[in-house]
């Protein structure tokens, strides 16, 4: 308590006596949307930071002990001590969301005109850049020639056609320092590639300047983000594409204290390619585009959604066609785009609803799904497949998300399409044991009144079975869907490419059939591009087969199953082990595993060794071509092992993470992917901890 009362008379005494208070300091870069600087107040004896921290309500946030100022001396000023918040320790907000709390730090000299707010060195700290201390920033400067590029229309929109081609992408961030360790990234669209986009990490020298060449086989949105702020513009092959980015003024427009301030130059130029378009695309003019407002939507049926959306989508496309002050090309433009907007919102139906029951009902969506009865469409419901003109359009590929569209009308559920029900196919099969068809005809006839764990342990055991019928159903429906919009065309096109390249994504060499399949494909660009990425997995799938850095383990057959994690890590006693349960058709497990690369790296003289476990729903073929490229020891379990083992640690999802101490203690448990840094972190906590 004198501790608080000390602190609190402190920051009393700062504030009263301050020689300066600069209010809302303008500042040129951040790297979060959590905190941000409301006041800094400066004095003899301490500079006082008052923060304006905005997070998911009743979750935390942390501020490190090690935070200080940078100052444009160089010199570094860690924080002494927080009022309002404890350092080090969970902070959690409260239900608005919205918290403030203040910092001292050792007094800044009187020379010092910026600074840096510096809690860390990893991508998710909170950390804010170029602080102006006299209220105002240095004047910005615009190379020669960009306030005239900012002025540009679009002509037209390119041709959607899709072929191989290269597009350059070059520019600079104003303002840029080293310092500020930001990141600058592009996402491009790209049919073959996971989740149908490209991410191209920008290389920026030493003042922001950038420049780089990606394979690119259409027109099509694309997205740049710079720090925490996002630019969309449209990239095309066959040219250069120059964007000037004014870090300043995206960081200001996207800031929650500073966006009522005066503007300071357009948040980007362009030059090059699409110049004018991409100008029009960034220059602040609102044209919305299909939405809704879940408050409407509650207690609504699918058909009377379907109707509400279309009067968006209608309402949408009037205001862009009555919109004078655009051009005829991005007007095109956001007419496509529109229609992508209400072709996800028709497909995600059920989601939407169910958001509305939740907001109405004051629910998690967790909660209100346990609650919330579906309704089913009518038969007619779909049939916007075939009448909007979008899916199988070929202007349709100017859309970012495409072939997300494409994936995701694969899984649409035809009303009208009669599949067997899993109760029925398990019931069906030979492979099912007479004493678990008993169990599952009991769960099937009155679920309320069995243990719900007797299904899930049933579920592993015969994963392969509600694969094998998931399969069966959903090729069904893909068969219906595919009629309902018709005949062939950019839909079916994409959706044959992108099951080749899932395959090859997971390992498994394209087979005759495959290739058949693209040869019925009219333009070459697939079949060309898929025989090119298949050579180069044979050719790796070589390669892996001479590395050394995994080791494929088996266990004991007598080993019972509330033995197997002892079995499984028990040779790795006294060393650190990072447990991961995965799967080879795991997308994020998958990318986790490219993201700890480096990390595993960096920590090879560590005393931690990676445990991977798998069940038989990775296919065996596919699981050995894969876990060559995985540092690692692995384990490939049975179904049974599977489901006793995911049962005990009550694994719910692939990836879920244990990192185990050197005696085998459990000391953290994660479900999906929390970061490198996360793991990272802990990684090190447990083998600092072990040698305690």
């Amino acid at each position: 308590m004198k501790k608080l009362l000390f602190l609190l008379c402190l920051l009393s005494w700062s504030a009263l006596n301050a020689q300066k208070t600069i209010n809302r300091p303008p500042f040129i870069a951040k790297a979060t949307e959590t905190i941000e600087i409301a006041a800094v107040h400066l004095s003899d004896t301490a500079t006082v930071i008052d923060v304006d921290a905005k997070f998911t309500p009743k979750y935390w946030i942390r501020i490190a002990p090690a935070t200080c100022l940078v100052a444009d001396n160089g010199e570094r000023y860690q924080v002494r001590q927080g009022v309002g918040i404890e350092l080090g320790q969970e902070f959690w907000m409260p239900e608005s969301g919205e918290a403030t709390f203040s910092l001292i730090f050792p007094p800044l000299p009187p020379s010092v005109k910026s600074f840096d707010f510096v809690e860390g060195e990893g991508e998710r700290d909170f950390n804010l850049f170029g602080i102006s201390l006299t209220g105002k920033l240095p004047k910005l400067q615009l190379p020669k020639g960009l306030e005239k590029a900012g002025k540009m229309t679009a002509v037209a929109l390119p041709t959607p056609e899709i072929k191989e081609g290269t597009a350059i992408i070059s520019g600079r961030i104003l303002d840029y320092k080293p310092s500020f360790r930001m990141k600058a990234e592009l996402h491009s669209a790209d049919f073959l590639s996971p989740y149908g986009q490209k991410n191209t990490e920008l290389e920026l020298d030493e003042v922001g300047n950038f420049h780089t060449e990606i394979s690119v086989s259409h027109p099509s949105v694309a997205y740049l983000s710079v720090g925490g702020s996002v630019v969309s513009f449209l990239l095309s092959p066959g040219g250069e594409t120059k964007v000037t980015v004014n870090l300043r003024e995206m960081t200001r427009a996207s800031s929650r204290l500073q966006k009522d301030t005066k503007a300071e130059g357009k948040k980007v130029y362009f030059e090059g390619l699409n110049a004018g378009l991409n100008t029009e695309m960034n220059s602040g003019l609102e044209i919305p585009l299909c939405s809704v407002e879940l408050k409407d939507l509650y207690d609504m049926t699918p058909d009377q959604y379907k109707a509400y959306c279309m009067r968006k989508y209608e309402e949408a496309d009037n205001v862009i066609r009555a919109n004078k002050k655009i051009s005829a090309a991005y007007a095109e433009l956001l007419t496509v785009l529109n229609k992508d907007a209400l072709y996800g919102l028709l497909c995600g139906y059920d989601y939407q609803l169910l958001q509305a029951y939740a907001q109405q009902k004051g629910l998690s969506l967790r909660d209100a799904g346990k609650e919330y009865l579906s309704k089913k469409p009518s038969d007619g419901y779909f049939d916007f497949l075939s009448k909007l003109d979008y899916i199988n359009s070929p202007k349709s590929v100017y859309c970012f998300n495409y072939s997300g569209m494409v994936r995701n009308t694969a899984y649409i559920h035809l009303p009208s399409v009669k599949t067997v029900g899993i109760f029925d196919y398990l019931l069906d099969s030979s492979k099912v044991s007479p004493e678990d068809k008993e169990a599952m005809k009991k769960y099937r006839d009155n679920p309320s009144s069995q243990d719900a764990s007797i299904m899930r342990v049933l579920r592993d055991k015969y994963d392969n079975l509600f694969q094998e019928c998931g399969k069966v159903a959903l090729e069904a429906n893909q068969k219906a869907v595919g009629e309902l919009i018709g005949g062939k065309g950019i839909y079916h096109d994409v959706q044959t490419a992108m099951q080749c390249a899932s395959k090859l994504e997971d390992f498994m060499p394209l087979s005759e059939d495959d290739f058949a399949t693209l040869r019925t494909i009219e333009n070459p660009y697939f079949l060309n591009q898929l025989t090119a990425m298949n050579t180069e997995l044979l050719q790796k799938i070589e390669e892996n087969k001479k590395k050394r850095s995994f080791m494929v383990r088996t266990l004991p057959e007598d080993v019972k199953d509330d033995a197997l994690f002892e079995a499984i890590v028990d040779p790795f006693k006294g060393k650190v082990v990072l447990v991961d349960f995965w799967a080879t058709w795991c997308g994020p497990c998958k990318m986790a595993m490219k993201m700890m690369k480096p990390m595993k790296e960096e920590l090879i003289d560590k005393d931690i060794v990676y445990v991977f476990i798998a069940g038989e729903n990775s296919p065996e073929t596919t699981w050995n071509n894969m876990i060559p490229d995985i540092h690692g020891e692995h384990y490939r379990l049975t179904n049974a092992q599977w489901a006793a083992i995911c049962d005990k640690f009550e694994v719910r999802g692939v990836p879920t993470y244990l990192v185990l101490d050197r005696a085998g203690k459990q000391t953290y448990r994660s479900v999906g992917f929390p970061g490198t840094d996360t793991v990272k972190g802990e990684l090190l906590k447990a083998l600092n901890s072990s040698a305690d």
